[in-house]
């Protein structure tokens, strides 16, 4: 099973975590949390660039899988 893990903050203040099952929704939600900073319409590399730049804020996306580990009760 693969997931993704947003680590999301404005500069300044703690990250904030947040788990996704679909790349496309961790990246949905970079745009969502950011949604009140006036921007262009850009791509999501061009966009962290933009955040760094105007010491806005940094998010980066891991993608995980996660390990099944079954166990037999007895």
């Amino acid at each position: 099973m693969d997931f993704y893990t947003l680590k999301i903050r404005y500069s300044g203040e703690e990250d904030d975590v947040f788990v996704f099952s679909s790349k496309e929704n961790a990246e949905a939600q970079v745009y969502e949390y950011f949604e009140h900073i006036e921007k262009p319409l850009m791509k999501l590399e061009d966009f962290q660039r933009f955040l760094a730049r105007q010491d806005i804020g940094y998010f980066n996306i891991e993608h995980s899988k996660a390990k099944h580990h079954l166990r037999r009760l007895s």
